[in-house]
């Protein structure tokens, strides 16, 4: 599900390989968080050696599981909205987390470890 005519900024790439000059910056559609998801504006996040990996097809067939594929695990921002089931977090709160590469949505907006800022 996505919010209605509403698009962000994102970095992703749609291939293996191709280092840095892979990623593009590119306007996708803001997801809407499903049941136990927060949708989190971040602030900050990295690129780091399990990125790369993923880019150059190391964990392949693994990950990504699909193309267009935005990296990002480490992130830093403020919750904007929860889903449905999310008792523990509120709009407006700052979080960091690590997300998961295994769930399938990838490209910061699951909140897998959080921790309040």
């Amino acid at each position: 599900m996505q919010m209605a005519g509403k698009l962000m900024k994102a970095v992703q790439y749609s291939g293996y390989g191709g280092g840095a000059g892979g990623l593009q910056y590119v306007d996708v559609p803001i997801p809407a968080p499903k049941k136990g998801e927060l949708l989190i504006k971040l602030e900050a996040t990295g690129l780091n050696p399990i990125d790369w990996k993923i880019q150059k097809g190391v964990i392949r067939p693994f990950l990504p599981p699909k193309f267009p594929f935005i990296p990002a695990v480490d992130v830093a921002g403020e919750i904007v909205s929860v889903g449905p089931g999310v008792n523990d977090f509120t709009t407006g709160d700052k979080v960091v987390s690590m997300l998961s590469t295994s769930s399938g949505f990838y490209g910061g907006f699951i909140a897998e470890w959080r921790w309040p800022c």
